[in-house]
């Protein structure tokens, strides 16, 4: 007598989710994706700025959803200090983030995929699903149940893991009108406007931005959006606004519990110096993909998937060591720190060896640079933070 074929569901139809049901279904897996939207994309709760380099390692063809190529940055200290970084090449895409996630839905359902739009996820009890859709509950039994969810994780809970508040970043973002440099996107660092986060204007074209800001929970953000522009004399004409939580901890690595894995947003696989998550919640799925398949074809234990995120692991726990670190520096602290890094040609250094995803590629690097003993001070006390 033969088993019953493995079923599996994916919680949350974002970058994580379908990136993930794209990639089982294509090997001739079922799977089933629930999203409490009744619009794939809708709202859009991102910046929408994607590196160059790993959307062509991941083999995205997301060229319809581009919407302008970024060269390099300004990072603005609290006293205007600029630290600029150039590339001749693209370092990055800014994207209509609604189009590219349905882009992904498209390819999710062209691989096989079953896609339930309008449906939440209201419980699991062991292999059970409670869902509702239209007002009428529904129930169904799932071998492996995958949580994609989000930032506000309904199924993070259910699996044991309580989230603080301190876990999250509080944003506000709009759509603006206004005069830009479509080549560098723009950071801006400050406490009395962005405690523990920074402000940013990511461009579309010359006349239209992203113009949005993050702040600790507890802040208004709305408040602090409209001190800074207040602050940088910043004038833009807005015509749409969305405020979202970012993750903002180190990743979760009790991503296993049976029959839930976490993924994504719902498993804080997001950056904590800017608060991306694509790139890292593309791989990650790709990582469980591989893991779920030698699962349900050979055998292979769950348990692999995260072992076999500790490269991403590290990277997210030095991205969120670096948001760690210069969260607790003072405004004056700050200034002086930029004005150091200036002299010590910082910039040309990240022109050329920065990596806007993956820091352990060039912190070495950064270390050995025997212009960087001048920062002996802040290196011991980077090394110590936790």
């Amino acid at each position: 007598m033969t088993s019953p074929p493995t079923s599996i569901t994916i919680v949350g139809a974002g970058s994580a989710g379908l990136r993930l049901a794209q990639r089982l279904a294509s090997n001739g897996l079922p799977v089933t994706v629930y999203e409490d939207h009744p619009e794939i994309g809708i709202p859009e709760h991102c910046s929408g700025l994607i590196s160059a380099r790993n959307t062509q390692a991941l083999g995205f063809d997301l060229r319809d959803s581009f919407t302008n190529d970024i060269y390099g940055a300004k990072i603005f200290s609290p006293n205007h200090t600029q630290l600029r970084i150039e590339r001749k090449k693209p370092v990055a895409h800014v994207m209509d983030r609604s189009l590219f996630d349905k882009t992904l839905y498209r390819q999710a359902l062209e691989a096989g995929a079953n896609i339930e739009l309008n449906t939440s996820v209201m419980n699991v009890k062991g292999n059970t699903i409670f869902t509702q859709s239209k007002g009428k509950g529904g129930m169904k039994k799932s071998n492996i149940i995958v949580a994609a969810d989000g930032v506000n994780s309904r199924l993070r809970k259910i699996a044991g893991i309580e989230s603080h508040p301190t876990d999250f970043i509080h944003s506000y973002q709009v759509k603006a009108a206004g005069h830009f440099d479509p080549r560098f996107v723009e950071l801006y660092l400050g406490d009395k406007f962005a405690p523990s986060f920074f402000a940013w204007v990511i461009p579309e074209n010359e006349e239209s931005a992203k113009v949005g800001i993050g702040c600790k929970m507890g802040v208004n953000p709305v408040h602090a959006f409209n001190a800074f522009l207040k602050e940088k004399q910043i004038n833009i004409h807005v015509k749409e606004s969305n405020s979202f939580l970012i993750p903002c901890a180190p990743p979760i690595r009790k991503l296993v519990s049976d029959p839930i894995l976490l993924l994504g947003d719902a498993a804080y696989q997001t950056k904590g110096t800017t608060g991306g998550g694509i790139i890292m919640n593309c791989k990650s799925a790709d990582i469980l993909g591989d893991v779920i398949k030698e699962h349900v074809m050979e055998g292979a234990s769950l348990d692999e998937y995260p072992r076999r995120m500790e490269p991403i692991f590290k990277e997210l726990e030095l991205h969120y060591k670096i948001h760690q670190y210069q969260s607790r520096l003072s405004d004056g602290q700050v200034d002086k720190l930029f004005l150091k890094l200036k002299d010590a040609g910082v910039e040309q250094f990240l022109s050329e060896e920065g990596d806007m995803d993956e820091p352990t590629q060039f912190i070495g690097k950064l270390l050995s640079n025997p212009r960087i003993i001048s920062f002996l001070p802040e290196a011991i006390s980077f090394a110590m933070t936790k």
